[in-house]
């Protein structure tokens, strides 16, 4: 019998491994997105030498500013899945033993993983459309002006610490079972950073998987939701100043063709991939208690 594991942690940069210029820039990714984890897409295409740097400096002096910010509140808005509602877990959770204060850091979770994933999906939307030199920014005659053009705080919101995230090469078999269940919901490569925070509640994600995601995920309202986000996302991005991140053909001498190819399928995949947690999040909090509280903008008012 194989002792394969279950699951193992797709290649990527993970936050403790990013060093020097590359730990810099995903400092400065929490602080000027005031989330607190880097994105799974930023770690994986981290491999890639010179790419993030390149798109996240020309990109950061627009995702920094309120027209960005209010573009990630019209996704979140955008992002309830029609349909019945979820029952809420809080009657399971409790029946299990949890108690109250572990239920509110559970929402508080979802809360902030709501807040950055609709930012993460503008990321990859300027970044993915500026690789192909589609319009990305910069194209508009009269530039932001007024609360559009101002910039968001710097730094995580008051009280916010970094997420940990759980490591799939070290979590028991069961929970590496549950992510390996919520990839495989989705057809994805590998569990989304939001799993392996909440992998540290795993009857949690088992609930969540069977009564919130597989009635509805692959159906195709969920489809039309993520196309609709990715499409509010493209159009947004064209109302920056500047273009949101850089093109392959200006990156031909510091990237190999093979790494321009590999770079071009993972953004491909990146603008599908979070759209797709973005909507899954907003419907677990959904669960708890409604759509409006589920997309408010809870952190950057």
């Amino acid at each position: 019998m194989s002792d394969r594991p279950v699951l193992a942690n797709f290649p990527q940069v993970d936050h403790h491994e990013a060093s020097g210029a590359l730990a810099d820039v995903y400092e400065d990714i929490h602080n000027t997105l005031r989330v607190p984890w880097v994105a799974f897409a930023i770690r994986v295409m981290s491999q890639f030498p010179h790419f993030i740097p390149d798109a996240w400096a020309a990109l950061k002096p627009q995702i920094a500013t309120r027209y960005a910010e209010d573009g990630a509140d019209l996704i979140r808005l955008n992002a309830i899945v029609p349909g019945p509602a979820m029952p809420n877990p809080t009657p399971k959770l409790l029946s299990m033993g949890w108690r109250e204060p572990e239920i509110a850091e559970l929402r508080t979770s979802l809360d902030l993983l709501n807040y950055g994933n609709p930012k993460y999906l503008i990321l990859i939307t300027a970044f993915n459309e500026a690789w192909h030199e589609r319009d990305a920014g910069g194209r508009n005659a009269v530039k932001l002006a007024g609360r559009d053009a101002e910039i968001i705080p710097y730094g995580l919101p008051k009280g916010v610490g970094k997420f940990h995230l759980l490591d799939p090469d070290q979590a028991d078999a069961r929970t590496q079972a549950i992510l390996r269940d919520l990839r495989d919901a989705s057809l994805h490569h590998g569990p989304a950073s939001d799993y392996r925070v909440l992998g540290r509640w795993p009857d949690y994600l088992e609930l969540a998987l069977k009564d919130a995601l597989e009635p509805v995920v692959l159906s195709a309202e969920y489809e039309e939701t993520a196309r609709r986000i990715r499409r509010i996302a493209r159009e947004h991005i064209k109302g920056f100043d500047g273009i949101g991140g850089v093109a392959w053909r200006d990156m031909t001498d510091k990237l190999s063709p093979e790494q321009v190819a590999g770079l071009t399928g993972l953004l491909f995949l990146y603008n599908r991939f979070i759209a797709d947690i973005t909507i899954a999040i907003i419907r677990l909090k959904q669960a708890f208690t409604n759509a409006e509280d589920a997309t408010e903008n809870k952190y950057t008012k």
